[in-house]
């Protein structure tokens, strides 16, 4: 039986996306991963030759797409919108592994409508052209399809900022948090931390002792195998925050 791989294809369209895919960063996922970049004037059929080619022989588990977006827009080749999307991608659906998926690592795909100061919006709404546009790639390449609803901006790790949506062929959606999905851990622990940092300038700062330890065990609950989950632990005890003396680890004290 063939292994199971991921594959990244980089739309490489200005310095950005050729930065990003110098990088060859693998995901959380851990598998074999094939990168491939995409020049500008690609066919569908030249992109399916080269995402097979990154493939190696092996059964896509994962592919992540990454190129501009915004609300129900993509800029990769073949994919630009529901309209736009392909017929000839349907050649990929055989090489995907059992239970595969796809990631469209664009800013605000999966928004309603377009990015407002890097913030999109996303209500449930069947017919929101965000949604639309991710069930017209699933059902294309016929795996869930996953995007974005807000701008994203850290692309080294394949993680995902904010709000995601993911849509099957058949057509069920749900949206997840960073904390919830369990796949893209580097968005959990981000977001954390930077929940720690608020918690920490509003209330540690201040001495608001008493509000702090309420935000923090917040924090562990939504959070509870990042790294800000452990900074919080050392400080919910009584005396931590009022001693920060007492041997504390300092990683989050500079900040």
């Amino acid at each position: 039986m063939a292994r199971e791989v991921t594959v990244h294809a980089v739309y490489l369209q200005d310095s950005t996306m050729i930065h990003a895919f110098n990088l060859r960063q693998g995901g959380a996922d851990l598998l074999p991963t094939g990168h491939t970049g995409i020049p500008k004037g690609y066919s569908p059929q030249k992109i399916i030759d080269k995402i097979l080619a990154a493939a190696n022989g092996g059964r896509i588990k994962i592919l992540r797409l990454l190129a501009h977006g915004d609300a129900g827009e993509f800029d990769f080749p073949g994919i630009e919108d529901r309209s736009s999307v392909s017929s000839k991608y349907t050649q990929l659906r055989k090489a995907f592994a059992p239970m595969a998926r796809i990631e469209i690592h664009g800013c605000g795909c999966a928004s309603e409508k377009k990015l407002d100061r890097d913030i999109g919006k996303y209500s449930g709404d069947p017919k929101g052209r965000g949604l639309r546009f991710l069930w017209a790639v699933a059902q294309t390449f016929n795996v869930p399809v996953t995007g974005a609803v807000d701008s994203q901006g850290n692309w080294d790790g394949w993680g995902y900022s904010g709000v995601t949506v993911t849509i099957s062929p058949a057509g069920k959606f749900y949206a997840e948090k960073p904390g919830q999905r369990w796949w893209d851990p580097s968005s959990a622990d981000a977001e954390a931390k930077a929940e720690f940092y608020r918690i920490k300038k509003q209330y540690i700062d201040r001495k608001l002792y008493v509000e702090a330890r309420i935000a923090l065990r917040v924090l562990m609950a939504n959070y509870p195998t990042s790294e800000a989950a452990g900074w919080a632990a050392q400080l919910v005890p009584l005396g931590a925050m009022e001693k920060p003396d007492r041997g504390l680890q300092k990683e989050w004290s500079d900040n």
